[in-house]
This record gives C-alpha cells, sequence and structure tokens, in this order.
C-alpha cells in the first residue's frame, strides 16, 4: 500500500505542477490582455485547486499512517528534538521541512482562491496571480527534486 500512495503522491506532483503553471500563465496573459474572467479561468484554477488538495491527502496518508521515513523522522523528533532531526538531513526534510512548506503553500492558495472569488471582477486574476504564484514558489522549494541529493526519481515506477 505504501508504494501505491507514493507512486500516485509522485505523478499527482506533475499534475499539480502542469495546472499551477497553466493557471499562472492564463491568468497572467488575460491581466495583461485585460480579458473578463472566463469559466475557463475559473475551471483552470479549480484544477490546481484540486490538485492540491489530493496531493495533500495522499502526503498527509503517508506521514501519518505508510512511510518508514516519516516515522523514523518523528521518531527522532520525540527522542531528540529539532537538534536529533537535524543531524539527518533527510529525515529532517521528509520529517518537517517538506510537509511544513507543502501546508504552508496549500494554505497560501487556499487563501488566495477564496480571495479571488470575492473580489470583484478587476481585482481577481490580480489576486489569482499573487496566490498561485505564492503557492508555486513555496511548494517548488519544499518538493524533493533528484538534483538537491534526496535520491527522489522523476518518474515512480
Amino acid at each position: 500500500m505504501h508504494e501505491l500512495v507514493l507512486i500516485l503522491h509522485s505523478y499527482t506532483r506533475w499534475w499539480v505542477l502542469a495546472a499551477g503553471v497553466l493557471t499562472l500563465l492564463g491568468s497572467a496573459w488575460a491581466a495583461a490582455a485585460r480579458k473578463a474572467w472566463s469559466r475557463r479561468d475559473e475551471r483552470l484554477a479549480r484544477a490546481f485547486v484540486a490538485g492540491v488538495d489530493l496531493q495533500v491527502l495522499l502526503g498527509l496518508t503517508l506521514y501519518f499512517g505508510l512511510s518508514p521515513l516519516a516515522r523514523f523522522a518523528r521518531a527522532l523528533w520525540s527522542a531528540g528534538g529539532l537538534g536529533a532531526l537535524s543531524r539527518a538531513f533527510e529525515a529532517a526534510f521528509f520529517g518537517v521541512l517538506h510537509p511544513a512548506l507543502m501546508l504552508l503553500g496549500a494554505v497560501i492558495l487556499h487563501a488566495g482562491w477564496i480571495a479571488t472569488r470575492r473580489a470583484e471582477p478587476p481585482a481577481r486574476r490580480r489576486r489569482l496571480v499573487l496566490s498561485v504564484a505564492l503557492a508555486l514558489l513555496t511548494m517548488a522549494v519544499a518538493v524533493p527534486w533528484p538534483f538537491l541529493g534526496h535520491d527522489r526519481p522523476w518518474f515512480r515506477f
């Protein structure tokens, strides 16, 4: 079960990234062109929010239920606090940094989406562009990219 959820979590990352970039670029372009808010804007943003929600659900399932690495990180944290955890970089990344920043990115996105929906049409796009950009930036910092030394593959099989 752990492997299945991990694979789903890994592939959902690409949905989130694609939907986020499409939402950001589409909204920024439409804002620059002073286009009216459309159903397409709504659908793109909802696809991004839904992808992030699914990703968070899968991540929390791994963190609190299935991942031996997360269990190890929580055990280190409870045994020796932040000092013990900081000596094990991979455990610190997946036990604290990754989940905290991803949750922060999801909160930024949801707050921005609420603000976007409540805004009048001229301000909607600006709010959406700002919140999506901040959420994507926060999440991008927390992704275990293979070139950062976490030895996580681009695609799991």
